[in-house]
């Protein structure tokens, strides 16, 4: 028996392969498409960033990943997102996913931190992942919706992407980097749904709902939530500031620390330079805060960044926002 690690950039032939073992691990119904719905994790371009696990010419196991990037004052830090994680069932249980995982995560060491999406928490805290990031969820209002069309992203001409993008862009909450070149990745996410606001024929605002099989009936990215109102008669919001009282208070993603001396960077612009990292052991932060030196578990120290659970003294940073039309 021959097992092997590779990416489907050097066995393209399994592609097919590869997409039936993500849906079968993820439940997809027929009606839906990981391939459309994951469209930016599963193109060809990204083929060299899609990792399989390859067992008797049987693809036995897949992590995909994207690389992104983060700009915070005209300083970009580069982050890795993880998704499409699965391994064949009956291959489970024999100790296979992890020397898999840390070697996917070794390929990628010098990047600022990983940030994957799942409910599985237990098991990924043995990794260093931990839940974090602010994320507000508010119910759907039952009034009636009326300022944004429904459209298609991929029915838009360009002047109007360029109008999403300069919306996208404009926002005081910390985003992924996103250029035009990524919007006409975006397109070919068939399966969410576009709504525009318009003034004199020109797009003031935007929203994404629902994504395939992943997240129905949410709004899953949000220009501006200036139009917080009207936004919620819509559907499921998420918004990574509290709006308002009535809503639940989520976690956003699963973060874990790759590249020490690039992630003390990152904190130190996140956070304003009120935080400074000093030293990043494997369970601990060490930091300056307020002229204090202070040492946290390293889960305490992220949820005390990001939120949830935010320290008081940061509150009035600029928030994480991470669309659902981004993670994977």
């Amino acid at each position: 028996m021959s097992m092997n690690y590779t990416t489907l950039k050097e066995n393209a032939d399994f592609f097919q392969q590869t997409l039936q073992l993500i849906e079968e691990s993820f439940n997809y119904s027929s009606e839906n498409s990981f391939e459309i719905d994951f469209y930016p994790l599963m193109e060809k371009n990204n083929h060299n960033n899609c990792h399989l696990l390859i067992k008797d010419k049987e693809v036995i196991g897949h992590i995909g990943v994207l690389e992104k990037e983060i700009t915070i004052k005209e300083e970009s830090f580069s982050i890795i997102m993880l998704g499409g994680i699965a391994i064949a069932s009956k291959h489970r249980g024999q100790g296979l996913f992890t020397p898999f995982f840390e070697h996917v995560l070794n390929l990628y060491k010098e990047k600022s931190f990983y940030m994957l999406w799942s409910d599985q928490i237990e098991l990924y805290e043995k990794f260093d992942f931990y839940p974090c990031v602010d994320q507000f969820e508010y119910d759907q209002s039952l009034e009636d919706a009326e300022e944004f069309i429904p459209t298609k992203l991929n029915t838009l001409h360009s002047n109007d992407i360029e109008a999403l993008s300069g919306i996208y862009n404009s926002q005081t909450d910390i985003r992924i980097t996103r250029s035009l070149q990524d919007w006409d990745t975006l397109k070919k996410i068939t399966s969410t749904d576009l709504y525009i606001k318009k003034e004199n024929n020109i797009i003031k605002n935007y929203f994404f709902m629902n994504k395939g099989e992943d997240l129905s009936e949410v709004l899953v990215e949000v220009g501006s939530f200036d139009d917080f109102e009207e936004l919620k008669k819509y559907g499921v919001l998420w918004s990574s500031e509290k709006l308002e009282e009535e809503c639940d208070s989520l976690y956003a993603t699963l973060i874990k620390i790759s590249n020490p001396s690039s992630f003390k960077s990152f904190i130190r612009a996140f956070t304003n330079n009120l935080i400074q990292i000093e030293k990043i052991s494997k369970d601990n932060i060490t930091f300056n805060f307020e002229s204090s030196i202070m040492e946290l578990e390293t889960n305490e120290f992220l949820t005390g960044v990001f939120g949830p659970n935010k320290f008081e003294e940061l509150q009035d940073l600029k928030p994480f926002y991470i669309s659902g039309l981004d993670s994977i």
